[in-house]
């Protein structure tokens, strides 16, 4: 089968667009992705082509150049994006030059199109390797899907089954020209050395090491795709739902696991199904450190034990048999105090809540006190308190320990004082001492998520 015809087999087994849509093509100059705006070009497929310029080599401005006379000749529309792509703490220079690229082309897509790229065999090969040496799982190990969601769009790779040598022949036998990047000559890049120095080596004891590679990466992608099914049914028997007290969680959680569905798993189901859960919920992907330490300090703990883990903007907590994942929320913009006149709702706009009255009978806040003007504020420590319906008054952080509210939460749950008197704790109770007696009409302080 010709190159072309293989080509369009594979682009078609992956994904068609409307008649009125384009696939995009990620082309940076060089023989690959020329290759593949090439092809697309050949079999009369709707294409645009999109050139990331990320300012990191001298020439860039060349390449722009040469991008568009080629594009030019070969009559597909070229968009050209200027990124910042200057390394990032934490990152290493390749993956800020790919997070900015790839951010820079989702962004450049509309509804219904496509983004292709040219990755190829012998990339593949490279990827498994990179990632063999970094200890990945099989997630990992799988590599480079050839289809997979790219945010509310589809990115493809119609080239995976073709290796850089029939990529480099078919572009010399059609006379294509294309870019040379200098820095895929520097062995200090991982990849390069791999791709310079180790795979010639191995490719010339096992000529088909770059196929046997990619076979590899298929079938740890077979292997993750049981795992993630597994994971479904073990997340979907341990979430649980727990209403808040207040009926609304201050902190905001995300999602809740019940620690006994949880403790009665191995711990390679379980670090399986923490790592889906993170996946699922905050679409990020967790280091196998973070799933060890909530197995370690959560799960496989004493039960009064209350670390907390915290992951980008997320925490994870555990209390009363519940894993919680919240939202954190910067406490150093709350308000220490604010004044209230309960004859109007107050939005509590760091905490994401609204206080209102509610009207009651025989139970809360005597209606005088609608005309007071009440201060709001929160736990300092040591606060006592009396609530209606109760023989003694006790500590507050008792009365919340009694009414199960989260540790996290009980800091920021709004305080309701007439002078220094406590009267109320919001959604919760009010002061015995200004209590309605049965058949008087009061109100209680509501709370709801605003």
């Amino acid at each position: 089968m010709s190159f072309l015809k293989r080509f369009q087999t594979s682009l078609e087994s992956l994904y068609q667009p409307s008649a009125d849509k384009n696939y995009i093509v990620a082309y940076s100059g060089g023989v690959d992705s020329l290759v593949l705006l090439y092809c697309f070009k050949q079999i009369g497929a709707s294409v645009r082509a999109v050139h990331v310029h990320h300012g990191l080599q001298a020439v860039a401005d060349d390449w722009v150049e040469h991008c568009q006379d080629t594009c030019e000749q070969l009559e597909i529309p070229l968009d050209v994006i200027y990124v910042d792509a200057k390394q990032k703490q934490g990152t290493s220079p390749e993956e800020a030059a790919r997070n900015a690229r790839y951010q820079a082309l989702q962004n450049n897509l509309t509804q219904g199109e496509c983004l292709v790229t040219a990755q190829h065999l012998n990339d593949q090969a490279e990827t498994l390797l990179l990632q063999l040496f970094r200890s990945a799982g099989s997630a990992g190990l799988s590599s480079m899907p050839a289809y997979k969601q790219f945010g509310e769009y589809v990115h493809i790779r119609p080239l995976l089954s073709f290796t850089r040598k029939e990529i480099e022949r078919f572009a010399g036998e059609r006379d294509l020209r294309w870019i040379e990047d200098p820095s895929n000559q520097d062995t200090a890049f991982d990849r390069n050395f791999l791709r310079k120095d180790v795979l010639p080596l191995l490719e010339n004891r096992w000529p088909e090491l770059a196929a046997g590679l990619s076979t590899v990466a298929s079938m740890q992608s077979n292997n993750l795709q049981v795992l993630e099914d597994m994971a479904s049914i073990d997340l979907a028997s341990a979430m649980v739902t727990r209403n808040s007290p207040l009926n609304v969680y201050v902190f905001g959680v995300v999602s809740m696991l019940s620690m006994d569905v949880l403790q009665r798993l191995s711990s390679p189901r379980l670090l399986n199904l923490l790592r889906y859960w993170i996946i699922v919920i905050l679409e990020s992907q967790p280091t196998r450190k973070l799933l060890e330490e909530i197995e370690r300090s959560l799960i496989n703990t004493q039960p009064d034990a209350n670390p907390e883990i915290f992951f980008s903007g997320y925490a994870f907590r555990r209390y009363q048999e519940t894993l919680y994942l919240i939202k954190i929320r910067d406490e150093s913009k709350i308000k220490k105090e604010q004044s209230w006149n309960p004859s109007s709702p107050i939005e509590l706009s760091e905490l994401n809540i609204q206080l209102s009255v509610e009207k009651t009978v025989s139970e809360g806040l005597s209606k005088d006190l609608l005309d007071e003007t009440l201060t709001i504020s929160y736990r300092k420590g040591g606060e006592k308190f009396h609530p209606a319906g109760r023989r003694h008054s006790q500590s507050l952080k008792k009365l919340f320990q009694e009414a199960n509210v989260p540790p996290w939460e009980r800091d920021v749950i709004p305080l309701v004082y007439l002078g220094d008197e406590l009267i109320a704790v919001a959604g919760l109770w009010v002061s015995k001492r200004f209590a309605v007696g049965d058949g008087e009409s009061g109100w209680v302080v509501g709370v709801e998520s605003s």
